[in-house]
């Protein structure tokens, strides 16, 4: 039997392996015993070299798991879906699941973290983009590989994310100039509905600014006609689970007269826990509302809209009544008035000609 031959140094121990190969030991703090390296090497020289690295990172505070570092990703990915469960909406878990499912998995999945670099992260990238995925999913799908990766990261597995050290940019996501109603629009879409809590639906997110998610949650409670408020503490996904607001944080909204007095008038009407029921009397599906009585009305009225374009609407006629950002910013519930600047603070179809007008009259106060 070969021998096995072993080389004592100041810090670690290397030796020779019956096969030849030589296999470096460094004195783990945690353990307080000599580990391996989680691989071997041609030469004694190799090894030294590699004992030598480690012995810098532990003093620099960079050292990693090496063994831990060979487990593939995979294995992370159960921790971080336990994570998100409590802190995500369903819709965005089922989102998660579904990159992770198609796009990761199939990539990285059996890979060991140790072997994902910034340039393996980069191909991952251009071949998506190059199968035709939208800037969206890419995006999105760029997104959990990162917080994934971050777990090893935080555990001392790997020294950095290779998807942020990556180079080049993401995809951008095209931008599309999305309609703002006039309240005659407004009017006409209302119109065109098939049931008269519809025709209040669409009035109520487009006086109001709230997300269709939040106005089908809606309970009698959470409407004060004589104050003409609505207190908004929760939404509903695309299902029927109803979880709390995409902020996470409730809000009080003032609502014009009008409306006030057609909610108080629709509620006496009616009965049961929901403000804007199905026809059971049970939460109503977002897409039942779509396929049911938005989007026929929509193509009825002649307008190319969704529900959310109704928020859009309701800033700028916030912002048409002199109120500030930071008045639409707490209407529209954001926690960025960036946010609302950057989506929402739009100029309706000729207004401008409105506002050019009023620019004149001052003008000629100075001429």
């Amino acid at each position: 039997m070969p021998t096995t031959h072993r080389s004592r140094r100041g810090w670690g121990a290397v030796r020779r392996l019956p096969s030849g190969r030589w296999q470096a030991k460094w004195p783990n703090p945690d353990t307080r015993l000599l580990t391996p390296a989680p691989q071997t090497y041609p030469t004694k020289a190799a090894a030294d070299r590699w004992l030598s690295h480690k012995r810098v990172d532990l003093e620099r505070g960079r050292a990693v798991d090496d063994r831990a570092a060979g487990r593939p990703l995979a294995d992370w990915w159960p921790g971080y879906l336990t994570f998100i469960q409590g802190r995500c909406r369903p819709s965005t878990i089922a989102n998660y699941e579904h990159a992770w499912r198609l796009r990761i998995a199939p990539w990285f999945g059996t890979t060991a973290v140790r072997h994902i670099k910034a340039s393996s992260v980069e191909e991952w990238l251009a071949a998506m983009t190059a199968s035709g995925a939208s800037a969206s999913k890419v995006i999105e799908a760029h997104g959990v590989l990162k917080r994934v990766l971050d777990r090893p990261v935080r555990d001392g597995v790997l020294a950095a994310n290779p998807c942020a050290t990556r180079r080049g940019a993401l995809p951008r996501r095209p931008t599309t100039e999305r309609p703002v109603l006039s309240p005659a629009q407004v009017e006409q879409l209302a119109a065109h509905m098939r049931r008269d809590d519809d025709r209040l639906l669409v009035r109520t997110q487009a006086y109001t600014g709230l997300r269709i998610g939040e106005a089908l949650a809606l309970q009698r409670d959470d409407i004060d006609a004589p104050s003409r408020t609505i207190r908004i503490q929760r939404s509903v996904d695309g299902t029927t689970v109803v979880g709390p607001t995409k902020t996470h944080a409730s809000r009080t909204v003032t609502m014009p007269t009008r409306l006030a007095a057609a909610l108080a008038s629709h509620l006496t009407q009616t009965s049961g826990e929901w403000v804007f029921p199905n026809r059971s009397g049970g939460l109503r599906r977002y897409r039942t509302f779509r396929r049911d009585s938005w989007d026929p009305a929509a193509r009825a009225a002649g307008m190319t809209v969704t529900p959310h374009d109704l928020r859009a609407t309701c800033a700028s006629l916030l912002i048409d009544a002199g109120a500030s950002i930071e008045d639409v910013q707490t209407q529209l519930g954001h926690q960025d008035p960036i946010t609302t600047l950057a989506l929402y603070a739009r100029v309706r179809p000729g207004r401008a000609d409105a506002l050019a007008d009023k620019m004149d009259a001052l003008i000629a106060e100075v001429s």
